[in-house]
């Protein structure tokens, strides 16, 4: 399928069209795609655009020539008229005549290479256009997929850093509470030690003191014992 013949299906190309189907994940390989079709036909265009432009400026030459001889033979007719020679004269615009049905059919053949050199620029503006833009939209894309997948490789880390750290602080939490009962306990502990210590010198200040009494009765009595012998012996 040559160029032209292809020209309306690559003039309604849309950039934006196309991206809006994408699907996020191979936007940038349909980019990629059409990058690739769109500068292996700007070659070609640009190799039949300067063929037809060849052809157009080639047509343009050749019709204006065949006016310029139109203008000759028309000219030549009426210098034969003016000097009696009508047979001279009706030569030179029979050729005339033929060289205008010649320059009718260069004038189809130049209109229409006329028409197809300005489809041709047209389409080498829209493919260099599109290649521009699809050339910006992919660097946009891509540096958009760059940093989305750093996001998704900072989210991940921060994921995994949020468990890390909270599962340190869980056992951080564990290992001070556990620390904090064994504190506790140790005096709670000793409180009651305390306690049970102070009641039992409590109570044998108790007995010290009745036992304190009873040595101080004994030695009451061993006084009067003393005193009884003594006694005796006088």
């Amino acid at each position: 399928m040559g160029i032209l013949s292809r020209f309306t299906d690559i003039m309604s190309a849309n950039i934006n069209s196309l991206l809006s189907k994408a699907e996020a994940g191979n936007a940038d390989k349909l980019l990629e795609k059409y990058l690739k079709d769109a500068k292996e036909s700007i070659g070609q265009v640009k190799a039949e655009t300067a063929a037809v432009i060849a052809e157009e400026t080639g047509l343009a030459r050749k019709l204006a020539d065949n006016e310029a001889e139109c203008d000759k033979y028309e000219n030549y007719a009426v210098a034969a008229v003016k000097k009696g020679n009508d047979d001279d004269a009706k030569k030179f615009l029979t050729y005339k005549n033929r060289l205008e049905t010649e320059r009718d059919d260069l004038t189809s053949q130049y209109n229409r290479a006329k028409d197809n050199s300005e489809k041709m620029r047209q389409l080498l503006k829209k493919l260099s256009d599109d290649i521009n833009a699809s050339e910006d939209k992919l660097r946009e894309l891509k540096q958009k997929l760059t940093v989305a997948k750093q996001q998704e490789k900072l989210n991940k880390l921060d994921e995994k850093f949020a468990s890390n750290a909270l599962s340190g602080a869980d056992n951080l939490f564990d290992t001070v509470k556990k620390r904090m009962d064994a504190a506790d306990a140790a005096a709670a502990l000793n409180k009651e030690f305390t306690k049970e210590t102070n009641e039992v010198e409590e109570l044998a200040k108790k007995y010290n003191v009745a036992t304190q009494e009873a040595k101080a009765d004994q030695v009451e009595d061993q006084l009067a014992m003393l005193k009884a012998s003594l006694g005796k012996q006088s």
